[in-house]
């Protein structure tokens, strides 16, 4: 558990919460809010909501399990990098119990202190802050969760790159002593399913994680994800974003692909915003697999998007929101 606060913030970002998150106004956390980050700290889409996980995918899914009555009180979130993920779960959820991790001591440290300053005093929040990988900081406290959400990258990384060092939000270290199942590393999903497993032994019974997977991969591995590791699952929530650092994310697809693994998949913006103009966050996950019937045609492997974003057309991505509850 994290003890000092004495990290100095790098930049600083304000931000509409209630915009950001798809709500009309906030109650438990202030409107006008301001992010304090460290130079490894994600940086939130603050002026392009679409290219952003927490707008576009967290927000989303919390909002689909609320109108679904779920009640979440102890809430957990794997490498939260600003908080906002945090921060949403406690405007939409009224989580009050919130345990937060990342890779960085420093990034960490700033989160909590975002969550505590833009937070009203009234809401009596308990919060536990680890730093380390994935849910090793909280594997000696005996934590019992209702919810933990997890948006993790998928690229492994590639030589030169320093994750101590480099705010590198997509990739990780592909050298891992876990067993890994061949499915798993071929789709490059390895830290979804860690995450999966580590996280059975800290949900309670019924407790719930749920995986913000980029679909550029088919929805049945996806589901297939969570079957593997012991839970029931259903997508939740399928939507789309725009993709945020196109030539290093996308870039880092090609080269994977390139060795033989995915293909991986992309679309045009215009198209991605037409096949979901009409559908509800709440109501996509029932749709999911129509949608990518539809969406189909237009498929991209990550070499191809590549060459048309060189020509100034836009790619984005499908995101599907797995909701693996513990049996």
């Amino acid at each position: 558990m994290l003890t000092s606060n004495n990290v100095i913030p790098s930049e600083e970002v304000h931000i509409d919460t209630a915009a950001f998150f798809g709500l009309s106004d906030t109650l438990r956390v202030r409107r006008n809010a301001t992010l304090h980050l460290s130079e490894r700290s994600y940086l939130p889409k603050v002026e392009d909501p679409r290219s952003d996980w927490v707008a576009s995918v967290a927000s989303p899914a919390f909002i689909a399990l609320k109108k679904a009555g779920i009640e979440v009180r102890d809430f957990c979130t794997i490498g939260t990098g600003a908080g906002l993920d945090a921060l949403a779960a406690i405007e939409i959820l009224n989580a009050r119990n919130i345990v937060i991790t990342d890779l960085h001591e420093d990034v960490v440290s700033l989160a909590r202190q975002n969550i505590i300053q833009n937070t009203h005093p009234s809401n009596r929040l308990t919060i536990f802050a680890g730093a380390g990988d994935l849910l090793y900081p909280l594997e000696e406290d005996q934590l019992s969760l209702d919810l933990i959400y997890e948006n993790l990258p998928n690229i492994p990384i590639h030589p030169g790159e320093n994750l101590k060092k480099d705010q590198t939000s997509s990739t990780f270290i592909a050298s891992r002593s876990e067993e890994i199942p061949e499915f798993i590393n071929r789709h490059l999903i390895t830290l979804h399913y860690l995450a999966l497993k580590q996280a059975y032994t800290l949900l309670r019974s019924n407790g719930r994680i749920l995986s913000s997977i980029g679909g550029r991969i088919p929805l049945n591995v996806i589901e297939r994800l969570g079957e593997r590791c012991g839970y029931s699952s259903r997508i939740l929530t399928y939507t789309w974003k725009r993709q945020s650092e196109p030539d290093e994310v996308i870039g880092g697809y090609a080269k994977w692909e390139e060795k033989g693994y995915g293909p991986f998949r992309f679309y045009p913006v215009q198209v991605l915003e037409e096949a979901f103009m009409s559908i509800g966050d709440t109501a996509s996950g029932a749709l999911v697999y129509e949608i990518e019937h539809a969406l189909s045609p237009h498929e991209m492997t990550a070499q191809k998007a590549l060459e048309v974003i060189k020509s100034g057309t836009q790619v984005g991505h499908t995101v599907a929101v797995l909701d693996s509850v513990k049996r």
